[in-house]
């Protein structure tokens, strides 16, 4: 009986152990988790804007959509991210829209949404 007693008792401090383990995550984890969850990718021509630091996707397409954007203000999400290297080339960059224009949507005044650009890469050398 005591036996018994014992490996029940046992069991459910481990038990409980590992769930509280299961649920417990880092702080970064859980942000990545939902930049991830937000993340859109889109191809199309990358653009220098009228001041320096400041780009434009143009012919954009966004994977998976239709009638997607046609032009997308990008910005780098960190120094990380270069975008100088893929001007007037044909690239496919994947980020997070700004949420406060995802909820205007595309009816935001003729305005491009700002993309915040996590990953970039080549898909042709030039535009087209």
């Amino acid at each position: 009986m005591n036996r018994t007693f014992l490996a029940v008792c046992g069991a459910a401090l481990l038990s409980t152990a590992l769930v509280g383990a299961q649920g417990k995550s880092s702080g970064d984890g859980t942000n990545n988790a939902a930049a991830d969850a937000n993340a859109v990718t889109f191809t199309g021509c990358l653009s220098p804007g009228s001041s320096p630091d400041s780009y434009y996707l143009t012919k954009a397409k966004q994977k998976g959509v239709k009638n997607s954007d046609k032009a997308l203000k990008i910005v780098p999400a960190n120094p990380k991210v270069k975008l100088e290297p893929f001007v007037t080339e044909e690239v496919e960059v994947t980020g997070t829209i700004d949420p406060a224009e995802t909820a205007a949507g595309a009816d935001n005044g003729g305005k491009a949404r700002t993309l915040t650009v996590t990953k970039v890469k080549v898909r042709t050398q030039s535009c087209g």
